[in-house]
């Protein structure tokens, strides 16, 4: 298990691989539909030679037959993935989830919550949409969407019903690993590929169908021949499309397995509880995890466990056996299971192995080492900074985040200013424009009081899922009453900075849905904006414009190349254009960006402390890189750099 705990670790590297997995997903899928055009040309050319005695060698039935293969299977490509394109709760909602609601008051369901949630600040991501597939008994659970800002976490009814806390949490991790390393994206295009892939099928049971109902004359008979005809080549479809099925169950077998096993060392990373997953797989092996719904078979790929039969003996399989995957979690389960034990007994009396050394997290030291590391890699300790975090707020704060108009409030009330005339102008202003909002922000600014500066960014985070059912209009006015509170004494802070950030990228995300053909780039090709950025950081950091100098300069010297000049004057960049600059780098390859949050860490802590204010924005402009940076961790404010 070491192995793939230490694969499970490398971020930057997991994403380039699933870089590299799609263009292998490209390949296969180009030579799927090579396979399927070459068979359907044979069944044309055979069915015209039996019925006019033709040339078994006609360029134009090939090229008719190609033309339309492709025509069928690219259609049906891009109408699935046209389809999913507004992210994970589509995927949730195809395959029968239903919402849980950010308020819910089902024990069940307000447990998967509070697990999500968790699992979300320890992490450093906004909290996914959580789904319920209320018609599946089987236990399973997927992670789905194109990438953090519009994921959603599902689950069956099985798991809720069937799975204690411990084994809950360990799905939820396994699923977070999904959304942090690039794996969702795969999937998500996989789904679409998929679709196109096995349409084939479909069009040939619709012909037969058609046809079928039509009375076929005497063979003779021209017209009751030519409905013979059509019919033989509908029956050719449909076994040509289950050579199609096979093509894509192979395509799923080779892009999934080795994740899943990754996905399982990660989870036991994040929670440090091997048994709470092994003993979710293993009641798998008791209880089943089979899917209902007819989208199973174009989904299985992304589920927790096999949702479809395996065939030929797991050949084809998208995931590995579950004795295996326990074996992996709990190595002494296969001493036990060798003994004759059941796969439950063996993985609920399995000794536990040793815990493996922690990796360096953000607790006590923000090095340089120490915070690339962190990257999509949360340990045991963020959770549990995490579950304090929550058990230290408010009651009142912490239901404002679930109810979107209080929610909408919260937000204002972080960014209120701290001089109490400034704050009492803003909130004088507040009331003008909407009375009840304005009340309410002075509300949670009290409430607020005492609330630790660590926790205003994993607030934020809390509340996005039910800032996102607020209309679009109301959700757009929010965007404007921040960016006024945030620009009303013509600063930009680093806090201030990064709440615009998330508010930009998850709030306003239905409106501009996230573009999924983006031409990966070099960090090279981005020095300007990589000097906007790691400017404003040396000088957020540094109050004295020569210290902010040296930081920038360290900066450079850390990232080698690009040679970015000089850094731009204190105040100097606009808001939005230092906004465009982030959106500019958000191209940029995952190794690139593993550079780019070295250098903007260097450039922060250069003064030897790194504030809390630039913690937040440090993560922030992570999770704008798709690089979630676990939860700073309570310690002294000193980091060495």
């Amino acid at each position: 298990m070491s192995a793939a705990r230490g694969s499970s670790m490398d971020f930057f590297g997991h994403q380039e691989r699933a870089r590299s997995a799609t263009r292998w997903l490209l390949v296969l899928f180009t030579l799927a539909v090579l396979a399927i055009v070459a068979c359907i040309h044979t069944a044309a050319t055979l069915l015209l030679v039996a019925a006019d005695g033709a040339q078994l060698w006609q360029p134009e039935v090939l090229l008719v037959s190609a033309a339309s293969t492709l025509l069928v299977v690219g259609l049906a490509t891009a109408f699935k993935t046209a389809q999913l394109r507004s992210g994970g709760g589509k995927v949730a909602r195809l395959l029968g989830g239903r919402r849980v609601d950010p308020s819910t008051h089902d024990p069940q369901e307000r447990v998967l919550r509070n697990l999500v949630e968790e699992m979300a600040i320890a992490s450093g991501v906004p909290v996914p949409e959580v789904y319920v597939l209320d018609d599946e008994p089987g236990l399973n659970a997927f992670a789905a969407g194109w990438q953090p800002r519009d994921a959603a976490i599902a689950v069956t009814r099985g798991c809720l019903d069937q799975l204690d806390r411990d084994e809950l949490q360990g799905v939820v991790a396994h699923e977070f690993s999904h959304v942090f390393h690039g794996d969702m994206r795969l999937n998500i295009r996989l789904m679409g590929v998929l679709f196109g892939i096995v349409c084939i099928a479909t069009l040939g049971r619709v012909i037969v169908r058609s046809v079928g109902r039509a009375p076929i004359r005497s063979s003779g008979n021209k017209k009751g021949g030519g409905a013979a005809g059509i019919l033989l080549f509908g029956v050719a479809l449909v076994a040509i499309g289950y050579l199609g099925v096979f093509f894509a169950r192979l395509i799923q077998a080779a892009v999934s397995r080795q994740r899943e096993f990754l996905a399982d060392a990660s989870a036991v990373q994040y929670t440090r509880n091997p048994r709470g997953i092994g003993m979710a797989l293993a009641k798998i092996g008791g209880l089943g995890a089979r899917l209902q719904t007819p989208e199973a078979e174009t989904a299985s790929h992304m589920l927790f466990a096999d949702g479809v039969p395996r065939l030929f003996g797991g050949l084809l399989a998208t995931h590995p056996p579950l004795r295996d995957r326990v074996a992996r979690i709990l190595p002494g389960a296969t001493a036990l299971l060798a003994k004759g034990a059941t796969l439950t007994a063996a993985a609920a009396t399995a000794p536990l192995p040793a815990a493996p050394e922690a990796a360096r997290s953000t607790a006590g030291t923000l090095g340089v080492s120490s915070f690339v590391a962190s990257v999509g890699a949360p340990q045991q300790e963020h959770l549990t900074a995490a579950q304090q975090l929550l058990r230290d707020l408010p009651l009142e704060v912490l239901s404002a985040t679930r109810e979107p108009k209080r929610a909408s409030a919260l937000v204002l009330a972080l960014l209120l200013d701290g001089d109490p005339e400034r704050r009492r102008s803003q909130l004088d202003e507040l009331v003008r424009t909407d009375a009840a909002l304005g009340h309410d922000t002075a509300g949670l600014a009290q409430a607020l009081r005492g609330t630790a500066d660590a926790a205003r960014l994993p607030l934020l985070d809390l509340a996005v899922p039910a800032l996102r059912q607020l209309p679009a209009t109301d959700r757009q006015a929010l965007e404007r009453s921040a960016r006024q509170l945030a620009l009303a004494d013509g600063q930009l802070q680093p806090f201030e900075f990064a709440l615009l950030q998330v508010l930009a990228r998850h709030l306003l995300v239905r409106e501009s849905p996230p573009q999924r053909s983006t031409r990966v780039t070099s960090l090279v090709g981005h020095a300007e904006s990589v000097r906007l950025l790691v400017g404003f950081l040396a000088h957020a950091g540094n109050p004295d414009d020569t210290a902010a100098a040296a930081a920038f300069a360290a900066a450079q010297r850390h990232l080698g190349a690009p040679a970015l000049g000089t850094p731009p004057e204190r105040g100097a960049t606009a808001p939005a254009a230092l906004a465009a600059a982030v959106t500019d780098l958000g191209t940029v390859s995952p190794l690139g960006k593993r550079n780019l949050l070295a250098a903007c860490a260097v450039a922060a802590g250069h003064d030897g402390q790194i504030a809390a204010a630039e913690v937040d924005l440090l993560r922030a402009l992570a999770d704008c890189f798709d690089c979630p940076v676990p939860l700073l961790v309570p310690a002294p404010a000193t980091a060495t750099l």
